[in-house]
């Protein structure tokens, strides 16, 4: 019984909110999706440096951006509903002449304060 259980869970698509962080060769990427719909992006790649924040939501075949404030971007001033694809854990985004591949990353928990 308990194993079965175990097996359920693993199957469970995991949620989609959290840290993700670019590890690719020259490109400094993160992006941040809270659960409440809300996004935190930055990119560093070559001469572009671009950071932005909006809402997000899934379709659980594509994650969609949609920035209400977006700074540095050359040649895409904004992302309206920008499809980053869902390819098992990572998060796939097409921008400029490169694809970007975000990884979720397990942030340790704050330190207790007391």
């Amino acid at each position: 019984m308990i194993l079965t259980a175990l097996l359920v869970a693993a199957a469970l698509p995991q949620p989609l909110a959290g840290f993700y962080r670019s590890n690719q060769i020259e490109i400094g990427a993160a992006l941040q999706l809270d659960p409440d719909g809300h996004f935190q992006y930055q990119l560093d790649y070559g001469a572009v440096s671009e950071s932005a924040e909006g809402q997000w939501s899934s379709d659980d075949k594509a994650v969609y951006l949609t920035s209400k404030t977006m700074t540095g971007a050359y040649k895409q001033p904004e992302f309206a509903k920008e499809p980053l694809a869902i390819d098992g854990g990572r998060l796939v985004l097409r921008r400029y002449d490169t694809i970007i591949r975000f990884e979720f990353e397990e942030l340790p928990a704050p330190a207790d304060k007391k």
